[in-house]
């Protein structure tokens, strides 16, 4: 009987969850669109404070983030994108560390890209409540990645043992 943490765990991806992945592309690209939006209309989000470091503190996890589940997409293999996962979730921590430091933001000017009737969507989010979601994000980036690096091991060791299920002459 195959439990499911034994299919989560399954070194290859079923066709579903290999394109599942693509749900966390589109989210992020969203993301990055949000804020090259408010960067390119000068919306008063990003305040003075918003240099070269900032934007390489904010983009760069962000595009970084696209590549795990575009890996996962073409291998089909879980383990092989860990290390990618792994850099996605340090340089989170990273930026968010840096932007939490420097805080080049206006959390007044965070729904004004949107039509008047849908800025109440985001009218909640303070300035106090973004700096909170920074260091969250630095905490759980820095424990999302050591996790995922046990993982990469993890997978590589139980690849090698004898009497796993795994094909030992495969590599990754």
């Amino acid at each position: 009987m195959t439990t499911r943490a034994n299919k989560i765990d399954q070194p290859e991806l079923t066709k579903p969850q290999r394109w599942a992945g693509l749900y966390t592309v589109v989210l992020m690209l969203l993301l990055l669109a949000f804020f090259i939006i408010h960067q390119v209309q000068d919306s008063g989000f990003f305040t003075g404070q918003f240099g070269r470091a900032e934007m390489l503190a904010l983009y760069a996890p962000i595009i970084i983030s696209l590549a795990p589940p575009i890996q996962r997409l073409v291998q089909g293999k879980r383990n092989p994108a860990r290390p990618l996962e792994a850099v996605t979730d340090f340089s989170l921590a990273l930026g968010s560390l840096w932007l939490w430091k420097h805080f080049p933001f206006d959390f007044t000017h965070v729904a004004d890209i949107f039509r008047p009737d849908m800025r109440f969507a985001f009218s909640w989010l303070t300035d106090n409540i973004a700096r909170v979601i920074l260091l969250l994000q630095v905490v759980l980036g820095s424990i999302s990645g050591i996790a995922t690096i046990v993982s990469y091991f993890r997978g590589r060791s139980d690849m090698n043992m004898p009497g796993t299920t795994y094909d030992e002459n495969r590599k990754d």
